[in-house]
């Protein structure tokens, strides 16, 4: 979902008049030179995901489709045709298999519930025509647009100058006895199609209004949202006013029949525990077993790195406040029907920023026990494509794909050590938005389903992997995916879930996520607290050059994995033990990576050994700023197609580094990136720059990036030149220019390499090409690669694979003996 919080002008005019400008500005660099606690077991946890049989898929499946696509008045027709399409993405799977629908988006059906499933729920206005106020023009969106950014503009303006392909539609007066009526009518079909225990849940978000869809009255009467606002809190620092559900908020006393208090609200009741009791009675009555805690509940302020109290969280006492009331709607909700099942959902941006901004602890909510499963909102493609929405040209691109394989690695981490299941979501097309991923860019699609299904742990006991695929939408207006969508789809997850489940070990570098660090940052909290520690955003930001990074692990983990390249988040604050071991694996040459400020994300006797060192010139004003940055002598062999010199958005610090270390590139003459391999060390330190995600959708990456995306290519390029002194898969030369991302894993029976063609915008001509030749590990020389998805054998230039690919595409090349 991206649902435009922050107003979403029509910038078309705007574009066509500065792209020439835009040009100029934004490529002229890129051209240049052509400590975990225990888990409680409760007698709410779920019951156990049945074993898969042979031939069978060990995964969870969900599909989310609207409400309003089925026919009210003819519920068994329409029941029948959605699973003579769907059967097919659910046959063969054995883990939890079920619907989630959409029921009007906010909780006013949850808290307008009387108890008589002869009521009316009460569902956002029908407009002109049918329509639901919101609903974006739904067109042919057949390929990406091609051509340099001019000749895009004009494509998207012919696109969205057709007729709608798909008419809008709105929702019926659905009863909540109807409700139950089509969740009975949908297991029934099931169970005739062999796919039995299917669930069917609801899903709500935590707005007043989605798309601009609620009105304060529905026919006669007014809806429980506006007469009860103060379930709802204002945002601080966002204008217009954003408002989102509280739980921590108090209710003012209603004597109305409600079905989980039939007595009415007491005064004073907390939010949570109305919403709570309200869930269990409906979903009880209605039939429900699932509920999707969706956007913005836990995490008020979503697909930006901030929170409902600013960029960071102020202070540590409103964030346990917080943490509190949320594990209270949690807890609350599971126990109000403990056997349906209680699902979350990412705020799409930076998973560190789930805590450290919107005051949110995932990890100590998940072990509590209650919550069963978490979805990253992985809309990858709907974010990154250029011109797939009517309003604006660009898109979102700090959450597209690589940036959501961060954020899926990291929060796979943060979940690590509970039973919570971890899932991505499979993106299609949009229920209430105008774009189409499956159709305009199938491969990039893949390479999701490939990779966010790959997302891998290293635990002390093994890989750990998601759970299972969350499928979104199963309609765009009355429209469902067509038999071959759905044939993709099939193939595509069946065969991932079932690679993933035959993993054993992932290769390239592997994120770190230090909760000890993060622990101590919100004991601490302040709103200047800021010690650079999104390694989610800077590596979905490095990950765009070849550089493998496709696992994580926890810092309290790491005398127990391996890996190629361990990149450590922020490693300051440490206990003795861990800061002993950190320092031991760097003296031992193993290839480490240091993510954070010197000025309080590094450990000083970390900075000691590696040669640098920083503080805030002002830290009361640690602001970003443009500044001018500088390649260091020798630099430039890691990276083709580099500047010398070149912007970077950065909170500057005063940085020093010693006489023994590499400096590659400085910002205002303060070492920022730098090398130490004397010794037998192998480490690299970067003091990132700064990625701007607040108020900043529909802004190509570079403007994002600062103007430039050296800071991030030359530091792909050092990664890549650890691996290539240790043999490990790396590329024979990043090229600032080509952008490919690629990953790497072994299975019981042979070696995985994927490569993937997945940003556009970074360079202003028609070639939407990109090339890279990677040098293979010398145990996979003797090894005969073919492409997986077509069968065609790929020859091999000795130790190396080239690799060439067209706009959009992606590749999976399987290697063994």
């Amino acid at each position: 979902m991206n649902t435009r919080l922050f107003g979403n002008p029509d910038r078309r005019n705007f574009l066509k008049a500065c792209a020439a400008t835009a040009t100029t500005a934004m490529v002229a660099t890129l051209t240049a030179g052509c400590v975990a606690q225990p888990h409680i077991q409760t007698a709410m946890q779920s019951v156990s995901v049945p074993p898969a049989r042979s031939g069978s898929t060990a995964a969870d499946r969900w599909l989310e489709l609207d409400l309003y696509w089925f026919k009210q008045h003819d519920m068994v027709s329409s029941v029948e045709e959605f699973w003579h399409r769907y059967a097919p993405l659910f046959t063969g799977v054995e883990g939890y298999r079920g619907v989630i629908l959409n029921v009007g988006w906010t909780p006013e059906y949850i808290m307008d519930w009387s108890g008589d499933l002869a009521q009316r729920i009460l569902m956002p206005a029908i407009g002109g025509g049918g329509s639901v106020a919101g609903q974006q023009p739904w067109v042919a969106e057949t390929a990406p647009l091609t051509g340099d950014w001019a000749q895009r503009i004009e494509q998207w303006d012919m696109r969205f100058g057709q007729a709608k392909s798909v008419p809008p539609h709105g929702y019926g007066p659905w009863t909540y006895g109807d409700l139950k009526q089509l969740c009975m009518l949908l297991r029934g079909g099931a169970n005739e199609r062999g796919i039995t225990d299917l669930r069917v849940g609801s899903l709500t978000l935590a707005w007043t209004a989605a798309y601009g869809t609620l009105k304060t009255n529905y026919g006669n009467r007014p809806s429980f949202l506006a007469e009860h606002p103060e379930i709802f809190t204002a945002a601080i620092g966002i204008k217009p006013p954003f408002l989102y559900f509280d739980p921590g908020n108090l209710l003012h006393h209603d004597p109305k029949h409600y079905g989980g208090l039939p007595d009415g609200i007491p005064e004073g009741m907390p939010v949570h525990q109305m919403f709570a009791l309200q869930w269990g009675s409906l979903s009880k009555a209605a039939g429900l077993d699932a509920i999707m805690l969706r956007d913005s509940f836990g995490f008020p302020i979503p697909y930006e790195r901030r929170g409902q109290y600013g960029p960071l969280a102020p202070t540590a006492e409103l964030a346990r406040k917080w943490t509190a009331t949320t594990a209270a709607l949690v807890r609350e909700t599971k126990q109000a029907n403990p056997k349906a099942l209680v699902m979350m959902y990412s705020n799409a941006a930076s998973a560190i920023g789930d805590w450290r901004c919107n005051c949110c602890d995932l990890e100590t909510i998940a072990k509590e026990g209650y919550l069963d499963i978490f979805v990253d909102q992985t809309w990858a493609g709907a974010w990154n494509e250029i011109g797939t929405r009517n309003t604006d040209l660009w898109n979102d691109s700090s959450l597209g794909y690589t940036f959501q394989l961060a954020y899926t690695l990291m929060h796979a981490a943060i979940l690590a050590d509970t039973n919570v299941r971890h899932y991505p979501l499979t993106e299609t097309f949009d229920a209430w938005e105008s774009w189409n991923v499956i159709a305009t860019v199938p491969e990039r699609l893949r390479w999701e389903i490939w990779a966010y299904l790959h997302a891998g742990v290293k635990t002390p006991t093994g890989l750990k992997l998601p759970a299972g695929s969350y499928i979104s939408w199963g309609n765009q207006g009355k429209r469902l995916l067509t038999a071959e969508d759905v044939h993709f789809l099939a193939t595509n997850i069946n065969a991932a879930s079932e690679d993933a489940r035959k993993t054993t070990e992932i290769f390239g570098p592997t994120l770190v996520y230090s909760r000890e660090t993060m622990q101590w940052q919100m004991d601490h909290a302040n709103p200047n607290n800021d010690i650079k520690e999104w390694i989610d955003e800077q590596a979905g930001s490095v990950m765009k050059w070849p550089v493998p990074i496709h696992s994580a692990t926890r810092l309290e983990w790491l005398p127990e994995v391996k890996s190629d390249l361990f990149i450590l988040q922020t490693p300051s604050y440490l206990s003795a033990a861990h800061l002993k071991m950190l320092v031991s694996m760097i003296n031992s040459g193993q290839p480490v990576a240091i993510f954070g400020s010197p000025a309080g994300g590094i450990s000083t006797e970390l900075e000691s050994l590696i040669g640098i060192s920083g503080v805030r010139q002002n830290s009361a004003t640690f602001k970003a700023a443009l500044h001018v940055a500088s390649l260091g002598d020798g630099a430039a062999k890691f990276v083709e197609h580099i500047p010398d010199q070149f912007p970077t958005l950065t909170r500057l610090t005063t940085n020093k580094a010693t006489a023994d270390t590499q400096v590659i590139y400085t910002v205002d003459k303060n070492p920022t990136l730098l090398l130490n391999t004397t010794g037998g060390k192998r480490v690299l330190a970067w003091d990132p720059p700064f990625l701007r995600t607040i108020g900043v959708s529909n802004e190509p990456l570079l403007q994002i990036w600062g103007g430039s995306p050296v800071p991030y290519a030359i530091t792909a390029g050092t990664l890549n030149d650890l691996l290539a002194n240790t043999g490990s898969l790396h590329a024979k030369q990043i090229d600032m220019n080509q952008t490919v991302n690629i990953s790497a894993w072994r299975t019981t029976d042979g070696i995985r390499l994927m490569a993937a063609n997945l940003d556009e915008g970074l360079q202003d001509n028609a070639d939407m090409s990109r090339h890279v030749t990677l040098v293979l590990p010398s145990a996979w020389r003797t090894f005969q690669f073919k492409y997986e998805w077509n069968g065609n054998k790929l020859p091999i230039m000795g130790t190396e694979i080239r690799i060439n690919l067209t706009q959009a595409q992606s590749i999976l090349l399987a290697g063994g003996s």
